[in-house]
């Protein structure tokens, strides 16, 4: 039995502002504050991006569904998203509302978090042949299920959870010669720096280059400021 046109219409109209409402909730919900850095101003996210605001892209067809949304949607910061997923959202963000968004860059990131005071350990080993190992094994990671926003520390600047258990994506290949869009492996960053192929959505899965495995893996948002 076939559906009258007018519930048709009914029904796509009520999917459009179903995804208007998405998309108005995740831009009132994108809180920016400016941080100075050493040379310049960043707006960057106080939070990282939503499952909600996630679900917005997808709902617009330019991300793929990668979370289910749940009554925490506004407020759990999206996870299992590899560097091109980011991008796609990146792409669909900056279309719709008009802005500049990018991912910090690693030497951004690390200005970013500079107060947050994190405790410095002596390295296993000094020669710098063995830097690549100097760390191995004294790292934090933030185990368990992904927290609500604003559930770990909260910098000087007012950001949330840059020491939580959801590493994040950054803009910075780990050859800093390479071209971006064609590099291999990014730097994430969280409770401990670690790099990441850019397939990988899962860290449990494997695929982390250095370092302990992050717990997960999402992004945070800036935006250049003049």
């Amino acid at each position: 039995m076939s559906m009258p046109r007018t519930g048709i219409f009914t029904a796509l109209i009520a999917v459009s502002l179903a995804a208007t409402s998405l998309l108005v909730n995740s831009k009132s919900e994108r809180g920016m504050v400016p941080v100075r850095l050493a040379s310049k101003s960043l707006a960057v996210a106080v939070n990282e991006v939503t499952v909600a605001q996630w679900q917005a892209c997808v709902e617009n067809q330019a991300c793929d569904a990668v979370a289910a949304p749940g009554p925490d949607a506004p407020v759990r910061p999206v996870t299992g998203v590899n560097w091109f997923d980011v991008q796609a959202y990146i792409a669909w963000v900056n279309a719709a509302e008009g802005r500049r968004f990018r991912l910090p860059t690693v030497d951004e990131w690390r200005l970013i978090s500079r107060k947050l005071g994190q405790a410095k350990r002596k390295p296993l080993f000094d020669d710098p042949r063995m830097a690549w190992a100097a760390n191995y094994g004294q790292e934090d990671t933030p185990g368990g299920p992904v927290r609500p926003q604003g559930a770990w520390s909260t910098s000087n600047d007012g950001i949330h959870d840059l020491d939580g258990n959801v590493w994040e994506w950054t803009a910075s290949c780990t050859s800093a010669a390479q071209d971006p869009t064609r590099c291999a492996a990014m730097h994430v960053m969280g409770a401990h720096d670690a790099v990441m192929s850019v397939f990988v959505r899962d860290p449990a899965s494997g695929g982390c280059a250095t370092g302990k495995p992050p717990t997960h893996i999402g992004f945070r948002l800036v935006e250049d400021l003049p």
